[in-house]
């Protein structure tokens, strides 16, 4: 009988808050580990605390270890802030608000405390969990892992993960791996990656007169602060940060020895916890205390081949957020997930390394994308609470106080977006909440400056037009004049039409309109047979285009003034031509909608159902008849009527859509979703009417388009009669009916080039965020449904495909 295969083992090293959640987690999965803790025991008093903070909590409430925690603890309150003089700044029930709007309290408590819950509820796993067993040197041979101890013991996996703090074993044998692998570049820049500019004694006291347990404080001094949290009991965990005589590199990071702790203090005793109570009240009560310099560094490289680093060997941050341990016990939960997902795809115990990175570089992007903005949190709050500079000084001590609400949601923004454990079921307490998690981090958002670059080649586009369907047109006016002297226009086929006649009743539209109107005749009336191909087809793609502009304001991330842009974007393109509209209200939306805020929320990127429905019915009703009819009426007459009816449709559109959309209320109520099932089923509904959408404005654009080409003139190239030439601007107007069909052709080319640009860069931040596609494969699509089907249809299929790819990306964030 074959003997069965080996499990996939995961070696971790360190029995610290990440390596043991880790722990945890891999349990649940069914997935072999074992733990190495260098030290004679798990779960050390070394005077260290832990802020047990909703993004962690959560976690800890999924593994069934949360509710023994919390017992020990005081759950925070109130939060007091304090200059160094004693004058209160401002207080506020900010931690009250969190747990409302999260499910969990923010409570403090000894991180010996949380390593014993943790040990003890691995029950009879705990033969897994090994102490004194010193990690000198990790392998990687033979496809596994070897990792050695200082005892002579070695223990082999498939991988190995570093959870062994700052000064992490497992990342220094990882850079040398890197190195053997021709990385010693990245590895150089890895090894000076860690700084320190501060330094904290921290300790925990026994209760002190004046400090109410679950109430916090921090004072704010020059080039020191305090932090002071009291738990049950009024036990009190304290840190004292100063900042150092400069920023020390990795190298030359300082180690400070424990008796220089009482001449270090001495100068800030009688500095204030709070106005009643001065720091040495604290201090002489400490039943420990640590002298630490406070490291601080964001590793580039935390997963590669068969290692993995989490906690502080891969995001190490200073304490003042609070997110160091509640990061780690993510971190730990969302490379269990990783792991899960590699297993179960492979169908394998052995798993090989090219499997490995393709589940953990992801893993990795998407957790750095999550600590960067993190990170960066922490190292600006320890600067604030310092007073760095005439920057921090200012917020700190003047605007502060009106900053209670604006920093709650900061904070509310950091919690929900963290991630959970797949495989064990959501506590009930996570979702009887009034800001629940929404299980992922939004993609980091780039600076406004640098959206702005890359909406450069729009405005370039615009400069395009304006050095050629400007002077096109404005070459084109002195043929017009002439025609309103005379107030008439002759068809091709002789017929006659007048100018002056009211087509509106309304003598501000007809004044308004007349010039518009007159310059589609030549199309319209089939007068330019060449040009009545081009703006058929034109003309029938500016009803996708408009209504994609339509869908995108409707959006649940948007507001009113979102849907007034394309409103105005579309009255104003009337009147003075869509190529210098277009560039810059394509700019203007991809400054103000980011990929980021599209995903911040569950219901931000979507549009509702009926909306979408009521503005499809619309535009068949209100845009494509007036549309075909400019070409199909039966006399001329009637065509220049129902142009003048088309002129207006960036009113009418909205216009028609709002009573279709009642009245599709009315007969349908809908209701709010009962359940999860109820839930997806509305979101299944929302997109199966987009991609109806889509497909109507593709079909009809893309249908037009063939129609043109089976209709254009014998002897004339397809090309030319979309594309003008080169040089086409600087030829000679020779007439009305020539220099408005040039000028047209310019119209669409710089549209419908705003749009496929616009497109590129929206495709290009879902890339960013994890989209899986080619852009070899997408280019070549676009060129090949750009000459099928036509400018149009490209673009309605374009944006269709781009809102599948944004679920995918939200779906699996």
């Amino acid at each position: 009988m074959a003997s069965p295969k080996p499990k996939f083992r995961v070696v971790i090293v360190g029995g610290s808050i990440a390596g043991l959640t880790l722990a945890h987690c891999l349990l649940r999965n069914n997935i072999d580990f074992v733990v190495l803790e260098a030290h004679n025991e798990i779960a050390p008093q070394v005077g260290a605390s832990i802020g047990i903070i909703p993004n962690g909590a959560r976690i800890l409430d999924q593994l069934g270890l949360f509710d023994d925690i919390v017992d020990t603890t005081e759950p925070m309150q109130e939060s007091s802030y304090w200059t160094q003089e004693g004058n209160l700044i401002v207080r506020n029930d900010t931690p009250q608000l969190i747990h409302k709007r999260h499910g969990y309290p923010i409570a403090f408590v000894d991180r010996q405390v949380v390593l014993k819950v943790l040990y003890d509820h691995l029950a009879d796993q705990q033969d897994r969990i090994l102490v004194g067993k010193k990690v000198i040197k990790v392998e990687n041979l033979h496809g596994r892992v070897k990792v050695h101890c200082a005892d002579h013991s070695v223990f082999d996996g498939d991988l190995v993960v570093g959870a062994d703090g700052v000064r992490s074993i497992v990342r220094q044998q990882m850079w040398d791996y890197m190195e053997s692998r021709g990385l010693g570049r990245e590895v150089l820049i890895e090894r000076n990656a860690m700084t320190s500019e501060y330094s904290c004694v921290f300790g925990i006291s026994t209760a002190v007169e004046g400090l109410t347990p679950g109430s916090g404080h921090r004072t704010f001094g020059e080039d020191f602060s305090f932090l002071t949290l009291i738990g049950k009991e009024g036990r009190v965990y304290w840190f004292f940060f100063t900042k150092m005589d400069r920023v020390y590199s990795a190298s030359e990071i300082p180690r400070f020895h424990q008796s220089l702790i009482d001449e270090h203090v001495a100068p800030y005793l009688q500095k204030p916890i709070r106005d009643t109570v001065p720091f040495a009240a604290v201090y002489e009560r400490a039943i420990t205390r640590t002298f630490l310099p406070l490291e601080e560094a964001e590793y580039n490289h935390w997963a590669i081949d068969r290692w993995v680093c989490v906690g502080d060997s891969a995001h190490k941050m200073t304490p003042n957020m609070g997110q160091g341990g509640n990061s780690a016990i993510e971190s730990a939960a969302s490379l269990a997930n990783s792991l899960a997902s590699l297993i179960e795809a492979s169908g394998d115990s052995r798993v090989s390394v090219k499997d490995l990175n393709d589940y953990l570089q992801p893993w990795q992007k998407k957790r750095q994308d999550r600590l960067q903005d993190i990170f960066k949190k922490a190292h600006e709050l320890t600067r604030l609470e310092a007073l760095a500079t005439w920057k921090e000084k200012c917020i700190a001590l003047h605007l502060f106080p009106y900053l209670t609400n604006y920093l709650a949601d900061g904070a509310s923004q950091t919690i929900v977006g963290a991630t959970m454990l797949d495989c064990v079921p959501l506590p009930p307490r996570s979702l009887q909440c009034t800001m629940p998690f929404t299980n992922f981090h939004p993609p980091r958002n780039d600076a406004i400056w640098k959206r702005a670059l890359w909406a450069v080649p729009l405005i370039g586009i615009y400069a395009v037009g304006r050095a050629t369907a400007l002077p096109v047109i404005l070459n084109t006016r002195p043929h017009l004049y002439p025609l309103f002297k005379e107030g008439t226009w002759t068809a091709g086929n002789g017929e006659v039409l007048s100018l002056t006649k009211p087509l509106y009743h309304n003598l501000f539209l007809d004044k308004l309109f007349r010039p518009l109107i007159t310059c589609f005749l030549p199309s319209i009336t089939g007068s330019d047979t060449n040009s009545r191909v081009q703006m058929l087809s034109f003309m029938t793609d500016l009803g996708a285009v408009y209504g994609i502009w339509l869908l995108e304001s409707y959006r649940g991330a948007h507001s009113w003034t979102n849907v007034l842009l394309p409103l105005t974007a579309g009255t104003v393109f009337q009147l003075k031509g869509i190529w210098m509209v277009a560039p810059f209200y394509y700019t203007l939306e991809y400054l103000m909608t980011p990929l980021y805020s599209l995903l911040s929320g569950s219901s931000s990127k979507e549009i509702d159902a009926v909306t979408t429905e009521s503005l499809v019915l619309s535009t068949l009703a209100g845009y494509y008849s007036t549309t075909f009819a400019n070409f199909f009426a039966p006399s001329l007459r009637s065509r220049q009527w129902y142009n003048a009816m088309w002129q207006v449709f960036p009113a009418t559109i909205p216009l028609l859509q709002v009573p279709l959309s009642l009245a599709r209320r009315w007969l349908s109520p809908s209701s709010p979703p009962k359940d999860e099932i109820d839930r997806k089923q509305q979101q299944r509904k929302r997109r199966q009417n987009i991609r109806y959408a889509c497909g109507t404005f593709a079909l009809v654009s893309g249908l037009t388009f063939i129609y043109g080409r089976f209709t254009a003139p014998p002897g004339v190239s397809f090309w030319n009669i979309f594309v003008p030439g080169l040089r086409d601007h600087l030829a000679p107007v020779t007439s009305f009916s020539d220099g408005i069909a040039r000028f047209l052709q310019y119209d669409e080319l710089i549209s419908m080039g705003s749009a496929y640009v616009w497109l590129a860069l929206r495709f290009r931040e879902l890339k960013q965020a994890g989209a899986r596609f080619s852009w070899t494969r997408a280019g070549a699509a676009f060129v090949a449904s750009l000459l099928a089907l036509g400018p149009g249809a490209t673009f309605a299929l374009g944006w269709g495909w781009r809102e599948e790819l944004l679920h995918q990306v939200a779906k699996e964030l």
